[in-house]
């Protein structure tokens, strides 16, 4: 009888223990994703990838050639569809995340400016003393700023380089790029954390970050292609039609003209 309960104890404490581990083993994985988010490259999309039914479990995921994987939103021109909310909390740090948000933005004179990243339902210093690990700088009054970096495309060294003259609400130069990672209040006690990509943005440069705008890259130069055929073609067409219309007889109208007086 005692060695029966002993089996059965033993076997209630093996199941625990695997149980445990399990769980153990999909927090390091998550962590591993969320980790490789801070980097604002394209590992983060290459964690995705690799555990991406994990994360399908949080959030819905696409895969694109290459074994890129991201998060979709609706539209990231469209303030009120460049987020999506999580199915469920994910656990990190002591943190809660329960969404992501993707935003582009175009404009005139600051070049192009991408802000990707997650919403977290912890205040803002919360989050900060949980992420620890990484260096938040004052930016302004209600944002923090941390690795901040910039890349100058007219100089001799072409590569990434700190940028300690990150101010907020100057725009980079025309002929550089700035990349940072920012914290900041989102709403209802909510925090955000973003990583930047603005400036004066080159293709290459920018799928080195983002690897999964690549489709949609070059569907947008399909489009402008497909636009300028199109305007060419329209002007030969009007070229060719002017060629075939009868030239007037100038020499004739003035002859005319000159008789009328």
């Amino acid at each position: 009888m005692l060695l029966k309960k002993t089996s059965i104890l033993v076997c209630a404490l093996f199941v625990s223990c695997i149980s445990f581990a399990q769980t153990n083993n999909e927090q390091s994985e998550k962590d591993k994703v969320i980790d490789s988010f801070f980097q604002c490259n394209n590992q983060f999309y290459k964690q995705l990838n690799k555990y991406q039914e994990l994360i399908k479990q949080y959030v819905d995921l696409e895969t694109v050639p290459n074994n890129i994987t991201y998060i979709p939103v609706e539209s990231m021109k469209q303030a009120d569809k460049n987020k999506i909310m999580f199915k469920k909390p994910l656990e990190y740090r002591g943190l809660k995340i329960t969404g992501y948000q993707n935003i582009y933005i175009p404009t005139d004179f600051s070049g192009q400016l991408f802000y990707w990243g997650f919403i977290f339902d912890n205040k803002k210093d919360e989050v900060k003393n949980a992420l620890n690990n990484i260096n938040w700088l004052p930016y302004n009054t209600n944002v923090y700023i941390a690795n901040a970096k910039i890349y100058d495309l007219n100089a001799k060294l072409k590569q990434w380089q700190d940028d300690f003259y990150a101010i907020d609400g100057v725009a980079p130069k025309f002929g550089t790029i700035s990349k940072a990672l920012y914290l900041e209040n989102f709403a209802n006690n909510q925090t955000s954390v973003f990583c930047s990509l603005q400036g004066d943005l080159k293709k290459e440069i920018l799928l080195e970050a983002r690897p999964d705008l690549k489709i949609t890259i070059e569907k947008q130069e399909a489009k402008q292609q497909e636009l300028i055929k199109a305007y060419k073609e329209k002007m030969q067409k009007e070229k060719e039609k002017q060629q075939s219309q009868p030239q007037t007889n100038t020499t004739e109208t003035i002859s005319k003209d000159g008789d009328n007086i």
